[in-house]
């Protein structure tokens, strides 16, 4: 018998720490969207594999511990921030309906 292995995830809707954890090497394995507040605005929830690596990396970023290379967060920032737009104003978006 063989036995799948579970795989955790960590979620912050915090984008900032989302750009963080990817200019860090923190593999994103996916952005979870949810229509929220008055104005019907996409959140995105930010998915990463629950490692103590990562939990560390959580820890020090809150505590203002961790120096990433600015060129590269902003990158990641706009990356991101692009992903959610395309998902909310995309064609075929379930937000749009």
């Amino acid at each position: 018998m063989t036995s799948k292995k579970e795989e955790r995830v960590f979620q912050t809707r915090d984008l900032y720490l989302a750009s963080t954890l990817i200019s860090l090497r923190f593999e994103m394995i996916g952005i979870d969207y949810q229509v929220e507040g008055e104005g019907r605005k996409p959140v995105g929830y930010f998915n990463f594999e629950d490692t103590q690596e990562l939990r560390d990396a959580q820890n020090d970023y809150w505590q203002g511990q961790l120096a990433v290379e600015p060129k590269q967060f902003v990158t990641n920032l706009r990356s991101i921030k692009s992903q959610i737009n395309n998902a909310y104003k995309g064609p075929r978006s379930e937000f749009n309906q």
